[in-house]
């Protein structure tokens, strides 16, 4: 139980601190250090994400063809990719794209054009409409993100990702160490 000057001087920070006091009086496991980034962590995402939301809501966009539009406004010079590399791309079944084009076609964002380099194939090509969605719509979740971390300065900005950079490729070396184990252990049991 928090007495009035703890509670006071919690009040003083963000929703976190009180989270983070009340937790650990209970949980002695519990670090209040990391709970602290963990949960202002999550937070902060929250916040991001609702920015995100309100900018596709206002393009008429679904997060997947917000990614469609991306990949092939960034990883291709002529605006264009097979269904078969978007699928693998985007990790959607050959049905799943199928639904995506056809929707985003009608839509008039994408157009599918034949594939000069093999008679049978056919490109998913980005229409001008397209193009303007996803420049809109990238240009104003840029502003809306720069906005939200405007509180910190570029020294602190460089940072925090330098400290957020060291836990993701820790935790992405981890998770690429067990899925060989767990490849390895598929392996000795076949």
């Amino acid at each position: 139980m928090l007495g009035l000057e703890s509670y006071s001087a919690v009040m003083d920070g963000d929703s976190v601190d009180f989270c983070i006091t009340d937790i650990t009086s209970r949980f002695a496991a519990i670090d209040p250090d990391v709970e602290g980034v963990v949960d202002r962590l999550a937070a902060i995402d929250k916040h991001l994400g609702a920015a995100f939301e309100d900018t596709l809501a206002g393009h008429g966009l679904s997060h997947g063809e917000y990614k469609l539009l991306l990949r092939l406004a960034t990883r291709t010079a002529d605006n264009r990719m097979s269904a078969g590399d978007l699928s693998r791309a985007l990790m959607l079944s050959s049905g799943a794209m199928t639904n995506r084009l056809d929707r985003m076609e009608a839509a008039g964002l994408v157009r599918r054009v034949p594939d000069p380099r093999d008679r049978r194939g056919v490109l998913v090509e980005m229409t001008a409409e397209g193009r303007r969605q996803i420049d809109d719509a990238v240009t104003e979740q840029a502003a809306k993100e720069i906005d939200l971390l405007s509180v910190l300065s570029r020294r602190e900005l460089a940072s925090l990702n330098v400290l957020l950079r060291k836990v993701l490729t820790s935790l992405e070396r981890g998770s690429d160490q067990q899925a060989q184990l767990s490849g390895t252990r598929a392996h000795a049991t076949t």
